[in-house]
């Protein structure tokens, strides 16, 4: 061993001090802040009474910043002039620009709208609350409003709560309490106080806190609401010697739930029109037409029809083409339009438009100079949109791209191959009743066949006098190994289920009615993830419908089968035995759907 001579001590030392001083490195922050705001003072106190100042200031421990106001903060009740909030520094200051309700009790509601300066922690869920009282109000009533028809939760909509009982008093009455819906379409109106109240949701248009615009969404609750406090035990096993039961007070209800929709607008109003094509004349309108529009053109008799008439799927948009050709070549025509509409206090009536619509040719490009034994090409009537095969559940369709004045069914020829020899099949030419233009072929398919359709030349006249060319379309009916097959089994099925499966872009793609023996197939499916939904079809009308308040109509429920259903192709896919009844719409929303804002 080898003695340390305090000189060879002194040197080691003093070698790593100078070591360390020449690697200083980059100093330590510290630990990241994740901590919100915290409220160390109040002025006036939290839950005082008797208070009827203008001015409510509330202090954090550290500097505060405020995100999305406008759309996270309300009072309850409201104010008619909303009040000025301002954050300084460490301090939140609420300045009332009206004088406050006697004997009331007011909660500022900041949701998530306060956050520190630094590294924008939010401060979540705070609320504030005073009295103009003797006392504070302390119940509470919680639930969810969530869109009727996907049941996607609705984010950002008001929830209004009036003790006025009147069905009026939603269009007419500021209500006494509110609160707004989180992103899970949540929400929780505090201080209430003992009562029988009507419950309405709404996305407030005009921000009026009065359901008084047309076509906005709402959505209202059936039955009163009454709040109330339950006491429930709650076990405390924490301490391994002892297990400790307590009593917890429970605010109820807190699990109501609003479905929203958009409702109807009664008003029928035209918002626009054009003639874009010589013979063709395009009405746009607000809303779905309840009654057929009608046309008349200046210079014709009432009798007379020289349009035909076309509709798109919303029945909002109506085509009118003109069938005469003395007509169609003006450039200005003067047309009187008939529609349904509301007069003044609300009774139908049909309202008249009378107007000019003009037709501007385009310039149409310089053609090149061509020779002259060169012929000018002939205008064809086009027959669009063929496909090379179909699902043997479906028709073979086409489409002109005007409608036709005169069509032989005579020139129409269908046939399947047997060894390469056409063997001619019966057949139905199916016009479509809203797009006039649309056509379809249906036969009776068989699986793997290949077809061909032929449309003689001149079989068909369009409104321009265009004849088609002669078509030969063949097509094939896709395998039976392309699909695959869901087979359900329903508990306790009701007359006036309808299910459905709704593929990824929320397309209905095939449905029925519920069977008595709850037993329901759908094949030929393709492969993808789908969804099965049930309606419960009041009306019977075969589709799922929204509500009408001003008759007290609640829009259809639905419930979805809990889980996703992905179908492969050659597979048959048997389902868990489903009760709808016990679906539960918060699990599936939170599962499935993303927070919506109507527009």
């Amino acid at each position: 061993m080898r003695k340390i001579t305090f000189t060879s001590l002194a040197c080691g030392i003093l070698s790593v001090l100078l070591w360390q001083c020449a690697n200083t490195g980059m100093p330590s922050g510290g630990p990241k802040d994740i901590t919100p705001p915290l409220v160390i003072k109040t002025t006036p106190a939290a839950n005082s009474l008797n208070f009827n100042k203008k001015e409510v200031t509330i202090e954090f421990n550290e500097l505060i910043q405020l995100k999305k106001l406008n759309e996270q903060f309300v009072t309850s009740p409201p104010f008619n002039k909303a009040p000025t909030v301002e954050a300084r520094g460490s301090k939140l200051l609420i300045e009332f620009k009206e004088d406050l309700q006697a004997n009331t009790t007011y909660t500022l509601d900041f949701a998530d709208a306060i956050a520190d300066n630094n590294e924008g922690n939010l401060l979540k869920n705070y609320s504030f609350s005073f009295s103009t009282g003797k006392v504070v109000d302390t119940l509470m009533i919680a639930g969810n409003v969530w869109d009727a028809a996907d049941l996607s939760p609705s984010s950002g909509v008001q929830v209004l709560l009036h003790e006025n009982l009147n069905d009026s008093a939603v269009q007419k009455l500021v209500p006494v309490r509110l609160a707004k819906t989180d992103i899970f379409g949540r929400f929780t109106i505090k201080n209430v106080k003992p009562g029988k109240y009507r419950l309405y949701a709404l996305e407030d248009a005009n921000r009026n806190y009065k359901f008084d615009q047309p076509g906005e969404f709402m959505a209202w609750s059936d039955v009163l609401v009454e709040p109330s406090i339950k006491y429930v035990d709650v076990t405390d096993s924490t301490n391994i010697d002892s297990v400790v039961i307590s009593q917890k007070a429970v605010y109820m209800p807190d699990s109501l739930g609003l479905f929203l929709f958009k409702h109807i607008n009664k008003q029928q109003y035209l918002i626009s029109n054009n003639r874009k094509e010589k013979g063709k004349l395009t009405f746009i309108f607000n809303t779905p037409l309840t009654q057929k529009a009608q046309i008349y053109l200046t210079g014709h008799q009432a009798d007379e029809n020289p349009f035909i008439m076309e509709r798109n799927l919303s029945n909002d948009t109506i085509t009118f083409w003109m069938k005469n050709k003395l007509d169609y070549d003006k450039d200005s025509i003067s047309i009187s339009l008939n529609y349904p509409a509301l007069d003044s206090i609300g009774l139908p009536i049909i309202k008249q438009d009378t107007m000019a619509m003009y037709f501007f040719k385009k310039e149409e490009p310089k053609k090149k100079k061509k020779k002259d034994d060169d012929e000018e090409p002939t205008p064809t009537l086009s027959i669009n949109n063929l496909k090379s095969s179909i699902d043997i559940f479906k028709t073979f369709n086409f489409s002109l791209t005007q409608p036709a004045i005169e069509f032989n069914i005579e020139a129409v020829k269908l046939y399947t191959f047997q060894d390469t020899i056409p063997i001619e099949q019966p057949f139905t030419l199916i016009q479509d009743t809203m797009n006039v233009r649309n056509y379809a072929i249906d036969s009776k398919w068989e699986l793997d066949k290949q077809y061909l359709l032929q449309i003689d030349s001149a079989a068909i006249t369009d409104i321009y006098e265009l004849n088609n060319k002669k078509l030969e379309a063949r097509f094939s009916i896709k395998p039976m190994d392309t699909y695959g097959i869901i087979y359900a089994r329903i508990e306790e099925p009701e007359k006036d289920w309808l299910i459905e499966v709704i593929n990824s872009n929320g397309i209905i793609v095939q449905r029925h009615y519920v069977p008595q023996n709850g037993k329901a197939g759908f094949r030929y499916l393709y492969p993808a993830e789908y969804m099965l939904r049930i309606v419960v079809d009041t009306n019977k009308n075969g589709k799922w419908d929204t509500g009408d308040y001003y008759t007290k109509t609640q829009p259809e429920t639905v419930y979805y089968y809990p889980n996703k259903v992905q179908v492969r192709a050659n597979w048959e896919h048997e389902l868990d035995t489903w009760n709808p009844k016990t679906f539960k719409a918060d699990e599936f929303s939170r599962k499935y759907r993303k927070a919506t804002k109507k527009e």
